[in-house]
């Protein structure tokens, strides 16, 4: 019933009319798609952004734990562990640096 009203309605538009109907028709029905498609994905990355949250909260656990466990190795390092394990004692380092001398530059050998 109420679309063959319709239907009636529209035949005695003129040509032209019917043209602009069915452009206006068109782009009301493309803009519905799209608003659901930008909808739809905004559903999504809020999701997905949910899912990024709760994984750099573990990772965040898992970096602290980590931290904790080399401060708790670095604290038991001491000179003898180190010389139990090969390392020695150097003395008399050589050390490079720069003179601030705005003139020239140039590198000097200091040794301590």
């Amino acid at each position: 019933m109420v679309a063959e009203v319709i239907k009636n309605q529209i035949e005695k538009i003129e040509h032209r009319e019917k043209k602009i109907f069915w452009t206006l028709f068109s782009m009301f029905v493309f803009l519905l798609f799209f608003y659901g498609f930008l909808i739809n994905h905004t559903i999504i990355n809020a999701v997905y952004k949910q899912q990024m949250e709760k994984e750099i909260t573990s990772l965040n656990s898992e970096v602290n734990a980590m931290d904790f466990q080399y401060l708790g190795m670095k604290n038991n390092i001491t000179e003898e562990l180190a010389l139990s394990r090969g390392f020695v004692n150097i003395h008399g380092t050589n050390f490079a640096f720069i003179r601030d001398n705005n003139a020239s530059l140039s590198l000097s050998v200091s040794q301590r």
